[in-house]
């Protein structure tokens, strides 16, 4: 089944996947996906982790995308 991604919500889980077996800090999503600098007002990683989960997530049992 397609998943309907924006380039911005590709683009980290494009990351997300090429480094699936490392825990991944914001400011490290911000800096390879976005080449942005750490802003600690931003939650632009938390909105587009949002994004993916009801995406991609949703309706699976076994969850695929994790926080820690």
């Amino acid at each position: 089944m397609p998943i309907d991604l924006q380039p911005n919500e590709y683009a980290l889980l494009e990351y997300l996947l090429r480094n699936a077996e490392r825990v991944l800090s914001k400011t490290i999503i911000l800096e390879h996906v976005w080449d942005y600098g750490f802003d600690p007002q931003t939650n632009v990683v938390d909105v587009l982790v949002s994004r993916l989960r009801q995406k991609i997530d949703r309706d699976r049992p076994d969850k695929l995308i994790h926080t820690i």
